[in-house]
């Protein structure tokens, strides 16, 4: 390996031609501006070139420099150095066409970790420049303020030559911060470094003058496929619109036959994010990094229930702080939850609980199966599942499937159905007996009573409904009322209540008090009023059936009637 060198261009520019690379990483101004930081060494072989940074300690790799004819050379030679050298490997800011290409030639050999923050933000050129449509209003509108303030502003183009010291003098102004950050210094050093070595480097600046004092420029340069990459954008932050202004005349006047423009990344700086988000990009250049997979699969103990907790609040966007307290509390305890990890990073979790059914009491269910988002659609959850099938395999096993397709692979038959249904109130106005009371001691019975017909049901006693129900009921913020003729318990809902609906995820009725029951619902609600209910009852409303439950077994879902989240 040797030194990465700005009079190196001419060798190294044939490789990163061959590779073609999207994003901003594989432009060698970037390479340069940065390399105080990075410290990156190459070497040049007949079909390939590898690039390794040092940055603070960390050694790795950039995506090799070759074309996809000799990838498979170029990376075996890269894990072969990873080794010799004692280094961890990892290539950094790898992207998708990349990745395809890497999972193609070795399968699952390595591992990818997406990293969002490091994301290229590619914007439409014409849209920035043209400040058209409703997406560029706010931005239209701070350019005619400024416009409108500073009529006599000029745009210049800048010469290294004739322009270093007023663009050092105005960086020192604008940036003067006694507690700039680290990464800020940084950055005004790279500025030095390609305005001291433009003549060698494809870059073009240029600049607002206003009274003739430069109040903001731009330093730029081509990338590939048809894109500008804007490096460094500085201006007067105290003159509103002046940032649009620079941009859009910028372009104006520079890079005429490009299509895009790529601002780089946010660096995971949420007002960063806000601020190139509100700009609309068009599109993203998504970034990874790339592991050999030594991923493993393992039971949890005690001490992972903090990362098991996190990848539960992240991954289920219904539950809240409440229902999850309930559910680590009062189920994740008597489950056995396993885990599939990589890097001492939690990639995917399952977990498995008894779960009596009628005549099947050693049966099981999957409460969650949640995979790490930095990890997804790399078939981790399938291997994971595939475990727990293993370990489970003369076991009953149900699952609440929301992507149905996806268990299906794995053996899984849909076994029960539920319906949700608007209940059409016009077909039961009339007088009813029926009345609603939060006296609950009768639930247990209804249900009892209900499911006794069905072939197949969840069992539960009296100590389930105590224990687990009526707390989870409160948990997710639902209510429970028994429906009454008299002193006689003819049903019970579970329901939530908003202005403007009734949601009853579970409705249980005696058959011949049905008609009753809705008739209630209908003269009391002026609301609308959802009912999820079994597949088999006929209730007026426009109704949607969907799958409620799955089971690696075979099992006649008419006839069934299993309501569980968990």
């Amino acid at each position: 390996m040797q030194p990465l060198q700005l009079t190196d261009y001419e060798k190294i520019k044939p490789y990163l031609d061959m590779a073609n690379y999207e994003g901003y990483n594989s432009n060698f101004v970037t390479m340069m501006m940065w390399n105080h930081e990075y410290h990156v060494e190459y070497e040049i072989h007949d079909h390939f070139c590898i690039m390794l940074h040092n940055y603070k300690g960390t050694r790795y790799f950039a995506m090799p420099f070759t074309s996809k004819e000799y990838l498979k050379e170029a990376m075996d030679y890269m894990v072969g150095y990873a080794k010799d050298n004692h280094i961890t490997f990892m290539i950094d800011c790898a992207i998708p066409s990349f990745l395809k290409d890497v999972k193609e030639i070795y399968g699952d050999r390595f591992m990818f970790e997406r990293t969002r923050d490091l994301d290229d933000y590619v914007y439409d050129k014409d849209m920035l420049m043209n400040l058209t449509g409703k997406k560029m209003q706010k931005r239209r509108n701070h350019y005619k303020h400024f416009v409108k303030n500073y009529p006599d502003h000029e745009y210049r183009p800048l010469s290294m030559d004739k322009d270093f010291n007023l663009i050092l003098s105005c960086l020192t102004k604008w940036e003067d911060n006694k507690d700039a950050s680290e990464s800020l210094l940084s950055e005004v050093y790279g500025i030095m470094f390609l305005l001291s070595s433009k003549h060698m480097l494809d870059i073009k600046m240029g600049g607002i003058f206003i009274n003739d004092e430069l109040k903001a420029f731009i330093i730029a340069s081509p990338l590939k496929h048809s894109t500008i990459q804007m490096h460094v954008e500085k201006a007067d932050k105290t003159i509103q619109g002046l940032y649009p202004a620079i941009c859009k005349e910028f372009l104006e006047h520079e890079f005429k036959d490009y299509k895009y423009v790529n601002r780089e990344e946010d660096m995971g700086l949420e007002n960063l994010r806000i601020a190139k988000e509100n700009l609309h990009p068009c599109h993203m250049v998504e970034k990874s990094r790339v592991f050999l997979n030594d991923s493993y699969i393992r039971l949890a103990n005690i001490e992972d229930i903090p990362q098991v907790r996190a990848l539960w609040e992240d991954r289920f966007d219904d539950e809240d702080e409440q229902s999850t307290d309930f559910y680590f509390k009062n189920v994740y305890p008597h489950a056995q939850t396993y885990l599939y990890e990589f890097h001492r990073q939690l990639v995917c979790a399952i977990s498995i609980e008894p779960f009596p059914v009628k005549d099947h009491e050693d049966s099981y269910y999957v409460m969650g199966v949640a995979t790490n988002r930095k990890f997804e659609h790399q078939g981790c959850m399938k291997k994971l599942f595939t475990k727990v099938l293993e370990d489970y395999k003369n076991a009953r096993i149900y699952l609440r499937a929301y992507h149905p397709e996806i268990y299906k692979s794995l053996g899984f038959k849909e076994v029960s159905y539920l319906k949700n249904i608007k209940l059409q109130k016009s077909a039961y106005r009339g007088e009813t007996d029926v009345t609603l009371t939060h006296e609950l001691n009768d639930v247990c019975a209804l249900y009892h009573d209900y499911v006794k017909d069905f072939t197949c049901s969840r069992l539960r006693d009296e100590t389930y409904f105590k224990d687990f129900f009526f707390p989870r009921c409160t948990a997710f913020n639902e209510d429970v009322a028994v429906f009454r003729k008299g002193e006689e318990a003819v049903g019970y809902m579970v329901y939530l209540e908003t202005d403007a609906e009734l949601t009853i995820s579970e409705f249980i009725y005696k058959k011949e008090d049905l008609h009753d029951i809705l008739a209630y619902l209908s003269n009391t609600y002026d609301k609308r009023i959802m009912i999820t209910v079994d597949d088999q009852v006929e209730i007026e409303g426009k109704a949607e059936t969907f799958n409620s439950m799955m089971c690696n077994q075979d099992q006649d879902p008419q006839g069934s009637f299993i309501n569980e989240v968990y």
